[in-house]
């Protein structure tokens, strides 16, 4: 075993398309523990299989675990397509164009190793849809289409109940198993390699002056610029946190200055891999050089949302299902 730092995560996103186009699966599902995809899903309620993304899932979790993940994510699919039907009527559109639905769900685990926050939340053409509000086990609303689940969901009235239940039990003892797996992997603080790059401005007043840091594990990073000791970060252009892929992160901030006044601005990244924040200034013998090293451009992956499918942990995974009428198997988001 190996010691931890910090909080932890384990996390599901899962979308659902009502027309996928030519390389989109009807239905995508992806775990991560932290920042660390362990399992992907591509496919729909007749064909894909759950695969392993990192080696310490692959090495100690057999066929049957795998099986298992498939049938779960199959049955998932089934869910959230027939969730698109609903979601449609209740906007009263159409199947001419596209649609899509989304989500997230998790549970983390604080420094101490006590269980934090659990999160359920669902979103629709790329926007805020429903959310569970864990402490009052009540439902949060969107606009008027989302009341009509929150309706369905309220009057069946134990929903929320194993959400939570999952949330803070089920979720964190599979977080826990998997951090068992994944030891060093996980729990590892790589620091950034960090230089800041000049690039002239349009105007030939300003330049911009971007701070890249990359190569670094986990993701969360924090940017700061200084000018002569005062902190401008407000002015700052900052972009999300990116996969390299290669298991590390990249991320950039820049500020536009007065041309000549360079170095009077100094760029601090702070880190976990860090011992101390890290001050780093424009260098000016590679102002005339190739910049070593490329950023990589990163398919975001798919924000997705795990609505339809949440299983119980006991022994074998079962379906948790959503609203039934009729009985198990028919299971839809109403």
């Amino acid at each position: 075993s190996c010691l931890t730092h910090g909080s932890h995560s384990l996390r599901y996103f899962t979308t659902g398309v009502s027309r996928p186009g030519p390389g989109v699966s009807e239905f995508t599902s992806v775990g991560y523990v932290d920042d660390v995809q362990f399992v992907r899903f591509d496919g729909d309620g007749r064909r894909g299989r759950a695969e392993p993304r990192t080696p310490w899932i692959r090495d100690n979790e057999g066929r049957e675990y795998w099986d298992q993940e498939t049938e779960i994510f199959r049955s998932g699919a089934q869910n959230f397509h027939v969730g698109l039907q609903n979601i449609m009527g209740y906007y009263n559109q159409s199947e001419e164009r596209s649609h899509t639905v989304q989500g997230l769900y998790g549970c983390q685990l604080r420094e101490d190793n006590t269980p934090g926050e659990g999160f359920m939340q669902f979103g629709y053409d790329g926007r805020d849809y429903i959310a569970l509000d864990k402490a009052t086990l009540s439902w949060t609303v969107a606009d008027a289409g989302a009341l009509n689940t929150k309706s369905k969901w309220e009057a069946d009235g134990t929903i929320a109940e194993r959400y939570k239940a999952y949330l803070e039990d089920e979720c964190i003892e599979w977080l826990r198993r998997y951090m068992g797996f994944g030891g060093p992997c996980l729990t590892r603080a790589d620091p950034p390699k960090v230089d800041v790059i000049r690039h002239p401005g349009p105007d030939g007043e300003d330049v911009s002056l971007r701070c890249r840091a990359f190569g670094f594990y986990p993701a969360d990073i924090k940017f700061m610029w200084r000018r002569e000791g005062e902190d401008v970060s407000l002015q700052m252009e900052l972009v999300d946190t990116r996969p390299s892929g290669d298991g590390n992160f990249q991320k950039w901030a820049s500020v536009s200055v007065p041309r000549g006044e360079e170095l009077k601005y100094v760029c601090v990244v702070e880190h976990e891999g860090l011992a101390q924040p890290l001050a780093v200034k424009w260098d000016t013998s590679l102002s005339n050089k190739a910049t070593v090293g490329v950023m990589i451009v990163i398919l975001l992956i798919p924000v997705a949302v795990v609505g339809f499918v949440i299983w119980k942990r006991s022994g074998r995974r079962e379906e948790m299902e959503w609203s039934c009428e009729g009985g198990k198997g028919r299971e839809v988001w109403v």
